[in-house]
């Protein structure tokens, strides 16, 4: 059973993500939400946890890998791979505090 302050921490990486859905996806902003959503994660459930090793797993769109300037604005393709993502992540940080 996952404890109410755990239940809120969660609940706010799943707020973040609305923020990260924007038109012209930064990089920065997403590794940072990324960093601290799998900080919080282990904190939760633990290092080794089953929890943390899915939410590893799941597959972002890898802004290394773009081709162009780094600067320019996503293409649509990529853009739906990064919101693909996002939701993925939505979908699992959603579970993780139903259980």
């Amino acid at each position: 059973m996952v404890k109410a302050e755990d239940k809120s921490k969660i609940q706010s990486l799943i707020s973040d993500l609305n923020g990260l859905r924007s038109r012209d996806p930064q990089e920065s902003k997403f590794k940072e939400w990324k960093e601290k959503a799998e900080k919080n994660i282990e904190e939760v459930f633990g290092k080794g946890s089953e929890q943390t090793s899915r939410f590893k797993s799941l597959r972002f769109f890898d802004f290394s890998r773009r081709q162009g300037p780094k600067d320019a604005p996503l293409r649509e393709e990529e853009r739906a791979g990064f919101i693909r993502g996002l939701e993925d992540a939505r979908r699992l940080l959603s579970r993780l505090i139903e259980s």
